[in-house]
């Protein structure tokens, strides 16, 4: 919990910020100096104060910043932190606006996932569908069902607690092509083909080993890497291997946002006018070259949440900062000392 603090040195008193920061499983605490308390005016403090949450960002980034990185460079990261230290912001202090903004971007994530592969459904007619179970005209049961089965594995993962095992792939495939492929859930028996890649996948017999590698891979990286990267190469090697009959690209992207998401970053979507630079770039993945697929999602992701997140760091740098209550609390604390004084 935010706090000041009065250290008296020498018969002068000093005051101090005392606060935490959360970063997953660890607390990390923070001493933020802010001056001679008689020599500190109200105005003097409220600018200690924008000061203070830019140590705060700092320490937060700091630490994701030191994970281990092959193909996403230093300002790329630092880009994506600015964005996940907001995000954090944005969810701890507009939780309302935030569960309106995860409802729209999940709709935008439903409906692009589908739409490159192949489903017609309009983004407005995913969202009434979605929502209030509206279903559209003039379209198959068939896309219907790739619509709605999102709805059953966004409930499926709130409710899920543990991590990514093959047992968890397999029924994050079953929900997602329930009613749409009668081995749903199951690994492939059979060779298939992957658009615009230059070889096979793996022959049917060879799946249950290198799924089990996978997960193998994930767990030795899971918290050493940076998890954005981490995501992404997790979701193409998944698709590399391509264990199940159909709906691999779905699952695999499924994959991406739940180690994102885990990790508290904001989830990512793709969208049909992305296709074709997303298949690219995942053919270059299938041939080890995972530089492209970072590229890519990098650029989608910072277009997709940085306007609005942008509008909350600019009131954070700002001194804006009024609606948060500790803030507040602190500035009422100051002033308190100050009249007493």
């Amino acid at each position: 919990m935010i706090k000041l603090e009065i250290k008296k040195i020498k018969g002068n008193k000093y005051v101090y910020i005392k606060d935490k920061v959360k970063v997953n499983d660890k607390i990390l605490a923070i001493s933020f100096y802010i001056g001679r308390l008689e020599k500190t005016t109200i105005e003097n403090f409220l600018k200690k104060l924008s000061e203070y949450q830019q140590i705060k960002l700092k320490k937060f980034t700091d630490h994701w910043m030191k994970k281990r990185r092959t193909f996403l460079e230093d300002e790329k990261a630092a880009n994506i932190e600015l964005l996940h230290y907001t995000y954090k912001i944005f969810k701890e202090y507009y939780p309302d606006e935030l569960k309106r903004y995860e409802t729209a971007i999940f709709a935008r994530y439903v409906q692009g996932t589908t739409a490159i592969e192949g489903n017609t459904i309009t983004l407005r007619q995913a969202e009434e569908l979605l929502e209030h179970g509206i279903t559209p005209a003039g379209k198959s049961l068939r896309e219907v069902y790739e619509i709605v089965n999102f709805r059953e594995l966004r409930s499926y993962l709130d409710a899920y607690k543990g991590d990514i095992t093959e047992r968890f792939i397999k029924k994050v495939h079953e929900i997602i092509m329930r009613n749409l492929l009668d081995s749903a859930g199951e690994y492939r028996r059979i060779q298939v083909l992957i658009e615009k890649a230059d070889h096979e996948p793996p022959p049917a017999f060879e799946v249950p080993d290198l799924m089990k590698e996978l997960v193998v891979w994930y767990r030795q990286n899971r918290k050493k890497a940076h998890p954005f990267e981490l995501a992404v190469l997790l979701h193409t090697k998944f698709v590399t291997i391509h264990p199940f009959v159909d709906g691999n690209g779905r699952v695999a992207r499924a994959l991406m946002n739940f180690v994102l998401e885990r990790n508290g970053y904001p989830t990512l979507y793709l969208g049909l006018e992305e296709r074709e630079r997303y298949l690219d770039a995942v053919a270059e993945g299938d041939k080890g070259n995972y530089k492209p697929i970072i590229d890519l999602m990098y650029d989608v992701y910072l277009n997709q949440h940085k306007p609005i997140l942008d509008e909350i760091y600019d009131k954070i740098v700002k001194g804006e900062i009024r609606a948060f209550s500790e803030i507040d609390e602190l500035i009422r604390q100051f002033s308190n000392i100050k009249i007493r004084l």
